[in-house]
């Protein structure tokens, strides 16, 4: 594969690392946006100690979901930037995106099958 078909496909890449971990963090925000209207509106006549549970679930999943976002957000700006050490991470992130179906899986096996073309190393250079 030439190398300006190699660099297409590292854009592309990059951009779905960006879209999917924006996504993720879009997500996020609703869900705590929802939490925090639940904890306003819906709790006024429960307990503190359940009004506390919710505030740490709400800490927990947004927590989560933003360590599993922010890496592959900054992966993917690596990728656009053609940082040299996007090209690890991304094949790591890529793997472990894998048991995300549909849309994971279809990452993780776009960025082996990326790393696993002769000259994919040249396109960071």
């Amino acid at each position: 594969m030439d190398l300006e078909s190699l660099e297409g496909h590292r854009r592309i890449l990059g951009i779905i690392f960006v879209v999917l971990n924006a996504l993720t963090l879009l997500g996020m925000l609703a869900f705590a946006a929802f939490a925090i209207i639940l904890g306003m509106v819906g709790t006024r006549h429960v307990r503190a100690d359940e009004r506390d549970m919710l505030t740490v679930i709400t800490l927990g999943v947004t927590g989560c979901l933003s360590v599993m976002a922010l890496p592959g957000l900054f992966t993917g700006i690596g990728l656009l930037r053609r940082r040299p050490w996007s090209r690890a991470l991304a094949l790591v992130l890529g793997i472990l995106a894998i048991p995300n179906i549909p849309l994971g899986t279809a990452l993780g096996i776009y960025a082996i099958w990326f790393y696993t073309q002769s000259g994919s190393d040249q396109v960071f250079e």
